[in-house]
């Protein structure tokens, strides 16, 4: 029997199209994961291998061939039954598989690579939108399974191959090699492996001196991460499939990930790193990592976007340069560019905000804004939720400053002035209008699907809330268009220019909704000389009584809706990051200074029990 090694240097020699002058250098240098020490051991190795009649004048012989044919690979499986992850999926129309590089897309790469490799028993398990693989079937002959539950990790699609595992290869569909890595013989199990110095999103294995491994894990700082494909011998085969058919179906076995799972039982299959370098193979878990292979980001997403690029700047598609996708923004997938010197930025809604986002209003809005010298960032926007901007840069970062520093806030009161003064008197206003308490309760009423009666667990909340509503309109302030969401993030700044941005929440509201986040951001006393400030800034003077009562009815408003927004967003597994106790509090905190003046002005009131919808509202689907 020959040794792993031995082995190496055999399989290396038969890829070589003719017979190397220098063995040793041929096979060293093309390992792309770690085996040999030196030319020198490999040079060692070959002799050995001379003298067993393994090898004959540097070429592979019969007697080789016969110790490899145990190790011969049967098959592959490609697990593509898996989405993009949320944010990816709201703005690729494909599944991640699809993707392409060099007009190839990464399946049919892993495919031809197979192929080439002289593997063509190949079964691709399919479930996110399946019937864009159905092509593989005639072009590629491939076999197709489908996982009918996507809420379901990929253990379970391994699981629905389990009758085509033996000496096969497991391939995600979203890798990308830079040279063929398959082959038609594998010594023994393995998981293909990278080390990464930043490994807090990855699987990690512990493995003993000869390569083993001993246990896969998550949260490290750092380490040799599970990444790319594994082969999984007959035996190691065999072994999982009983595992998998006595626990498949156990209490969150179908969270895990496949190699998780092969974890539970580690000292009982044999399986081994094969350790590459971070340049020859990719995984794209994520949009921020789709982007790091060149050419890969705008080859891939919906072709709309291109184009509206391209006839919005007057541009070519090879003008288009520089994407650089950005982390920032709670429903939105947002990306800057270069074009011609310029740099924008596009944004692309994400999958949840059809739900809140009237895309009529945001338009009308924003064109407002930027005609106010509110946002002079606005090039262009659309219906659809497509926007290209000017990209600021050298923008101050303004946590601690938003809120805290006054000045600043008196400017965002000014520039909120601006905007409310040219919105008023809108045409066909009725379309664009915003009830906030109206909105509030579409949210509680889809979130209570997931959580329970909402509306139950904060009856006293609401009783407060709408009976406020009510009183402040009692005060008969004119409506206007409001951003409805002014907040630290849709607010930039630089040493020269103040931008309120993102209108994707707008409509026709009372003005003082518009201060909701911005006199009651931090935990201010309600009357204390800071908010007066910024009132004043707005007014161009003081802020009477009445006003200052008026404004901070609508922060509690403004508050209470954003509890809505947190349930809901958490309601569909989408993070509300840590503010839901603070919308809370302050909403309560406002509710309950308000209140009692308003009472004091216009007497006792009923508690309302039904919503405070008025006939005059145009209801919004």
């Amino acid at each position: 029997m020959i040794t792993y090694k031995e082995f190496e240097v055999i399989r290396t020699l038969l890829r070589a199209e003719e017979t190397p002058e220098n063995i040793a250098n041929y096979v060293y240098s093309n390992k792309h994961y770690y085996v040999f020490k030196s030319e020198d051991e490999v040079a060692e190795l070959a002799a050995s291998l001379e003298k067993k009649g393994y090898l004959k004048d540097g070429k592979v012989t019969e007697s080789a061939m016969e110790e490899l044919e145990p190790l011969k690979v049967n098959n592959a499986v490609i697990l593509a039954a898996g989405g993009s992850d949320i944010s990816a999926k709201s703005v690729y129309n494909m599944p991640k598989g699809l993707f392409m590089k060099n007009g190839e897309t990464l399946i049919e790469r892993q495919i031809r690579q197979l192929k080439e490799a002289g593997i063509n028993d190949i079964t691709v398990v399919i479930g996110y939108k399946q019937e864009l693989y159905f092509f593989l079937v005639d072009k590629w002959g491939v076999n197709i399974e489908i996982n009918p539950d996507l809420k379901k990790n990929n253990i379970y699609s391994l699981y629905i191959a389990k009758d085509f595992l033996g000496s096969t290869y497991i391939l995600n569909c979203d890798n990308y090699f830079e040279e063929n890595p398959f082959s038609q013989y594998e010594y023994n199990s393995f998981h293909a492996t990278v080390y990464k110095e930043d490994a807090h999103n990855e699987l990690v294995v512990k493995k003993n001196q000869s390569g083993r491994i001993l246990d896969i894990y998550s949260c490290a700082k750092s380490g040799e991460c599970i990444y790319g494909h594994a082969y999984l011998d007959a035996e190691l085969s065999r072994r999982l499939v009983n595992f998998m058919d006595e626990e498949i179906d156990d209490f969150r076995v179908s969270a895990l990930f496949w190699e998780e799972f092969i974890n539970r039982h580690i000292d009982d299959l044999d399986m081994y790193v094969r350790e590459y370098s971070a340049d020859f193979l990719f995984e794209f878990d994520s949009i921020q990592e789709i982007q790091n292979i060149d050419g890969l980001f705008l080859g891939n997403v919906s072709g709309w976007i291109n184009e509206k690029i391209c006839s919005v700047l007057n541009c070519t598609e090879d003008e288009i340069s520089d994407i650089n996708v950005l982390q920032k923004g709670l429903s939105n997938i947002l990306f800057t560019f270069a074009v011609r010197g310029e740099r924008y930025i596009f944004r692309y809604p994400g999958d949840s905000t059809h739900f809140f986002i009237y895309r009529k209003n945001e338009c009308v809005a924003n064109r407002l804004a930027a005609k106010a010298h509110v946002d002079d960032t606005y090039i262009y926007i659309d219906e659809q939720g497509a926007k290209i901007s000017k990209f600021r840069e050298n923008c101050i970062d303004l946590h601690g400053k938003y809120y805290e520093d006054v000045e600043i806030m008196k400017r965002v009161a000014r520039k909120i002035r601006a905007f409310h003064d040219e919105g008023y008197d809108l045409p066909d206003w009725e379309e664009y209008n915003y009830d906030p308490i109206w909105q509030c309760e579409r949210l509680f009423k889809e979130a209570s699907k997931m959580k329970g009666d909402l509306f139950k667990i904060f009856e006293k909340e609401w009783i407060m809330l709408r009976k406020l509503q009510k009183y402040a309109d009692m005060d008969g302030v004119k409506h206007t268009m409001c951003h409805n969401d002014i907040n630290i993030d849709n607010v930039l700044m630089t040493e020269d220019t103040l931008d309120i941005i993102d209108y994707e929440f707008a409509g026709y509201n009372d003005p003082g909704y518009d201060f909701g986040r911005v006199i009651a951001g931090l935990d201010y006393e309600v009357d204390e000389p800071k908010i007066k400030d910024i009132l004043e800034a707005y007014f161009g003077r003081p802020a009477t009584e009445k006003e200052h009562l008026h404004w901070m009815a609508y922060s509690a408003i403004h508050n209470w809706y954003y509890v809505g927004w947190a349930l809901y967003k958490e309601s569909i597994n989408e993070s509300s990051r840590d503010w839901m106790v603070f919308f809370y509090k302050q909403a309560k905190k406002l509710a309950s200074w308000c209140l009692p003046q308003y009472e004091a002005i216009y007497g006792p009131m009923e508690d309302p029990k039904a919503a405070c919808i008025r006939k005059n509202y145009v209801k919004l689907l």
